[in-house]
C-alpha cells in the first residue's frame, strides 16, 4: 500500500510538470505580439498541447484508486484545478467543483492548512486525518516551475487496516484470557489430585471429571480454529443436498432440550409444509445450533424463542429471535467478526462452557452461510430481545402463499 501511494504520487508529478511546463509556455507567448502569424500559429499549438496535456493528467488521475487533489497555490488564494473521482466520493462533492477554494473543496480545514504550509516549503510530515467515518494517512507535494505552482495531495484509506489491526489485538487479548481460564483450572485440579490422590475417591473421580471437561473445552476451542481456517480458505467441502428445514430445527432442539427444559423457555416455530433448502445438513444444523444456543443463554428463565421460515424469492429466510436484552445496533455487524464478544452468553459457540465460548461461533455460522449462496445478520426482535436472520438456497419451487 505505501509502494501505491508513492508511485501514484510520482505519476502525477511528473504530470503535473508537463502541465506546468506548457501552462507557462501559453502565458509568455500571450504576452507577445499575438497578431503575427507565425506567433499565433506557435500559441495555438501550444494550446492544443496544453489541453492534450491536461486531459491525459486527468485521465491519469482518475486511475489512481486513492484520492487526488492538485491545487494551484501560484495566486494569493489556492484553488483547486484537478481532482480524480475517489476524491470526489471522499468529498462527497459534485463532479465540476474545478476553481473553488480547498475548503469549499474539502470543508477541512486540516487539508486546508496542510496545502499552505506545504506551498510554503515547509517539510511535512505524514498525517492522518478522519471525516465521513473514514480514516485516511494525508501526503502531499510541491511542483513549481517559474510562473506556477502546484500541490497534489494524495489520501490513502487505512480505515479497514485499522480495523483489522483492532480486530488482531483483540483476538489476542480474548483469545489468551479464554485460554487462560482452562489452563489455572486444569493446573489446579493437577495439583490437588498430586497431593491428596487416594485420599478420597470420590472427590478424585469429580476432579478427573472437571480435568475432561476443561481438557474439551480446550479442544472446542482449537477445533473452531482449525474449522474457521478451513473455512475462510475454501478447503472446506459442502455437500449440498435437498433437506427438510423442519429436521434440522427438529435436531437442533432436541440437542438444546436439557438447556431449554431449565429455564422453561418456551419455544415457537412457524415453517411452511414441505419447506426444503438445498444445504449441508450438518453445516446448516451447526449454524442454527450455534444462534439457538446463543439465544437460549441470553433468554432469561420462562423467556421465549421464536424460530420463523419463508420464502425470499428463490431463498429460504429463518429468523430466530428471543426475549432477551437484545444487541445494541452499533454491535449487530461486528458479532459476527471473529473473536468478538458483546456479551459472552451472546457469541459463545454451541457447546461452549458457561464462560461465553471463543467468540468464533458467529463468525463459523457467517462463513458456512455464505459458502452456502446466503447472508446472515442481526436485528431488532418484535419481542424486544435480539433477532438473527439468515438465508439460505431453497431446494425447489416453493408454493407461494394464497
Amino acid at each position: 500500500m505505501e509502494a501505491g501511494t508513492l508511485i501514484s504520487l510520482g505519476v502525477v508529478g511528473l504530470l503535473a510538470v508537463m502541465y506546468v511546463n506548457a501552462a507557462r509556455g501559453r502565458y509568455a507567448l500571450s504576452r507577445r505580439l499575438a497578431d503575427l502569424p507565425a506567433l499565433r500559429r506557435e500559441l495555438n499549438a501550444l494550446n492544443r498541447a496544453l489541453i492534450a496535456a491536461e486531459k491525459r493528467f486527468a485521465a491519469m488521475i482518475e486511475t489512481v484508486f486513492d484520492p487526488v487533489l492538485v491545487v494551484d497555490v501560484s495566486n494569493v488564494q489556492p484553488r483547486v484545478v484537478a481532482l480524480n473521482a475517489a476524491s470526489r466520493e471522499a468529498f462527497k462533492v459534485g463532479p465540476s467543483p474545478l476553481g473553488e477554494t480547498v475548503m469549499n473543496v474539502t470543508r477541512q480545514h486540516e487539508i486546508d492548512l496542510l496545502v499552505s504550509r506545504i506551498a510554503a516549503g515547509q517539510e511535512i510530515p505524514e498525517n492522518q486525518l478522519q471525516f465521513n467515518e473514514r480514516t485516511f494517512r494525508v501526503r502531499g507535494t510541491l511542483i513549481s516551475d517559474g510562473d506556477r505552482a502546484f500541490v497534489i495531495i494524495v489520501l490513502q484509506d487505512i480505515s479497514e487496516l485499522l480495523r483489522l489491526t483492532r480486530a488482531r489485538r483483540d483476538m489476542v487479548a480474548n483469545f489468551s484470557h479464554d485460554l487462560r481460564t482452562p489452563i489455572s483450572s486444569i493446573r489446579l485440579l493437577v495439583e490437588s489430585l498430586q497431593m491428596n490422590l487416594g485420599k478420597n475417591p470420590e472427590r478424585d473421580r469429580k476432579q478427573i471429571d472437571k480435568l475432561a471437561s476443561e481438557a474439551d473445552s480446550l479442544q472446542h476451542m482449537t477445533q473452531e480454529l482449525i474449522d474457521l481456517s478451513m473455512i475462510e480458505s475454501g478447503k472446506a467441502i459442502m455437500r449440498l443436498v435437498p433437506t427438510p428445514l423442519a429436521d434440522v430445527l427438529d435436531k437442533v432442539i432436541s440437542i438444546m432440550d436439557t438447556q431449554i427444559d431449565q429455564k422453561r423457555i418456551h419455544i415457537t416455530r412457524t415453517i411452511p409444509p414441505n419447506f426444503t433448502v438445498l444445504v449441508d445438513p450438518e453445516q446448516l444444523k451447526r449454524v442454527i445450533a450455534n444462534v439457538v444456543h446463543n439465544a437460549v443463554k441470553f433468554t432469561p428463565t420462562e423467556g421465549e424463542i421464536t424460530l420463523t421460515a419463508l420464502r425470499e424469492g428463490e431463498m429460504a429466510r429463518l429468523c430466530i429471535s428471543d426475549s432477551g436484552p437484545g444487541i445494541p445496533p452499533h454491535e449487530r455487524a461486528r458479532i459476527f467478526e471473529r473473536f468478538y464478544q458483546v456479551d459472552p452468553a451472546r457469541t459463545g459457540g454451541a457447546g461452549s462452557s458457561n464462560r461465553g465460548g471463543t467468540g468464533l461461533g458467529l463468525a463459523i455460522a457467517k462463513h458456512i452461510v455464505e459458502a452456502h449462496g446466503g447472508k446472515i445478520w442481526a436485528e431488532a426482535g418484535a419481542q424486544g430481545g435480539a433477532c438473527i436472520c439468515l438465508t439460505v438456497p431453497l431446494a425447489e419451487e416453493m408454493p407461494s402463499p394464497r
